[in-house]
């Protein structure tokens, strides 16, 4: 059943799913000749050498390619409304009937990409109304993480597919989007099935509780109240938590923990372990102790909490006061993080491409893998919450950073080495070298890096360099740890320069 809010115009957005990354634009024109009846196809790819033209087009310039490179797909910062205006000029200089396809693999090209991802489907549904014509977003389902398939279902309002094309019942007026709380989207799908289950009340389904929470934080306890149109004004944020701590708005404006005055490491102290804490929050009293550990009472230390808590909510409010609609949240005796629905998290996309690229690997499609592998190394930018002062991370009986640190840079390291033996199966010397070289930076104590970087040099015929690895690897040894040496490393360097 179609929803009563569906558009009705001939030329929408349109999304279609693939599988594999080789036959995605050959699997699209089939269904595209049957079902839209397209002769022309202007195809946004990563390359051009990965546009292979398809057999159902025929005919002189049948098949246009534009890159990603072209379009700025690839810039840091990205800006999807620029792309979309280049876009949109290139329509116009094609002949009537012309079909856009866009490869959405460019979300994975640059972290700025990953993390604007949800801001195409706007662009795409501007661009078919502007231009008349039809615009399908190809996903690769193999390839993009779930987030980036959650956001195509949200935003286009069709799918096509092998029986045709297809209305899709998950999709959301733009509005809802952007600023609709999680009732609200129950509400519209509700209304989709049947015009009874519509709930006219608009203040029925507003409450501070609902359509908070990005999908790590759960299980909502906050009960206060809010003012309908000031919980309707949320934006969504981009939170970057490896290497320094950053929070950057929907205009790209990035979050002072100074601006409010307040002790700016314990402010972001506070945002971090209470990000960390999702949906449960923290005790009034942990965080205290967390804070002020050598404090002369729990009431001096409690009276110093509220004061940034204060300065917390100025700094992630833009220092308006929001009755109830703060964003750090006060149930009984805890404090809970509410970043505004569908915010950005960088460690969630990492794991996300990090079992990606395993799945992949398992498979033994190698050119997949690598594109998430490239993606995840990205993201990366240093330890977790790397400017977080040592004193409150180091916390052994909270450990609420250490471990998860830990256990994040290890997922790096297999990152690097994945990469760097898929380079090195290529030839790709250099690539390979690069990878185990950011791994060593890390830690230098890493054996594969350093076995891949002599099995690299004795692939290059550097016997020397082979010897230099191996004594970096020994100096690291006895200046780092007093553990043994890895008897599978010495193995490799003997029957590399027997």
């Amino acid at each position: 059943m179609i929803s009563p809010n569906f558009p009705s115009a001939a030329h929408v957005s349109l999304s279609f799913f693939g599988t594999r990354q080789g036959d995605l634009l050959r699997e699209f024109v089939g269904c595209a000749t049957a079902h839209l009846g397209m002769t022309r196809l202007l195809y946004v790819a990563p390359s051009r050498t990965q546009a292979r033209k398809p057999l159902a087009l025929k005919g002189k310039n049948a098949l246009q390619v534009l890159t990603f490179e072209e379009l700025g797909f690839e810039r840091v910062p990205i800006s999807l409304r620029a792309a979309g205006r280049a876009l949109a000029d290139r329509l116009n200089d094609t002949p009537a009937g012309t079909a856009l396809a866009v490869d959405m693999g460019w979300g994975l090209q640059t972290a700025s990409a990953t993390a604007n991802f949800e801001g195409w489907t706007g662009v795409a549904s501007d661009l078919a109304e502007v231009s008349g014509r039809t615009i399908v977003s190809l996903y690769n389902r193999s390839l993009l993480i779930d987030e980036h398939l959650l956001t195509a279902l949200r935003g286009h309002p069709a799918v096509l597919t092998k029986e045709g094309v297809v209305a899709n019942p998950h999709w959301l007026p733009r509005s809802l989007q952007e600023k609709g709380t999680l009732r609200e989207h129950v509400n519209f799908w509700l209304g989709g099935l049947a015009p009874s289950l519509i709930r006219n009340n608009p203040f029925a389904d507003r409450h501070a509780a609902e359509g908070a929470d990005p999908m790590w934080l759960l299980g909502r306890r906050a009960e206060e109240k809010v003012i309908p149109t000031e919980e309707a004004a949320r934006e969504r944020w981009k939170i970057r938590c490896f290497g320094r701590l950053r929070v950057y708005r929907a205009d790209g404006s990035q979050i002072d923990w100074a601006a409010s005055g307040g002790a700016t490491m314990k402010t972001k102290t506070l945002f971090a372990y209470l990000l960390q804490q999702g949906g449960k929050g923290a005790q009034t009293d942990d965080l205290a102790d967390l804070l002020w550990p050598d404090a002369d009472s729990m009431e001096a230390a409690r009276n110093r909490l509220y004061h940034t808590v204060r300065c917390l909510r100025q700094a992630l409010d833009g220092g308006t006061t929001k009755r109830g609609g703060s964003t750090v949240r006060r149930d009984g005796s805890s404090y809970i993080l509410v970043p505004p629905e569908r915010s950005w998290l960088d460690i969630s996309t990492f794991e996300q491409l990090c079992r990606q690229s395993q799945s992949h690997l398992k498979a033994g499609d190698l050119d997949e893998a690598l594109i998430c592998l490239r993606a995840a190394d990205r993201l990366y930018t240093g330890d977790l919450f790397e400017d977080i002062p040592a004193e409150y991370v180091d916390d052994q009986e909270r450990d609420w950073c250490w471990t998860r640190r830990y256990w994040l840079r290890d997922m790096y390291l297999k990152v690097q080495r994945d990469a760097a033996r898929i380079y090195r199966a290529r030839a790709d010397h250099s690539a390979a070298l690069s990878h185990c070289r950011k791994a060593l930076a890390l830690d230098p104590l890493a054996e594969f890096a350093h076995e891949e970087a002599m099995q690299v040099f004795a692939a290059q015929g550097r016997r020397e360099a082979i010897e230099r690895q191996y004594a970096l690897y020994l100096d690291s040894l006895s200046r780092f740890d007093d553990r043994p040496r890895s008897e599978s490393l010495v193995k490799i360097y003997r029957s590399l320069t027997a």
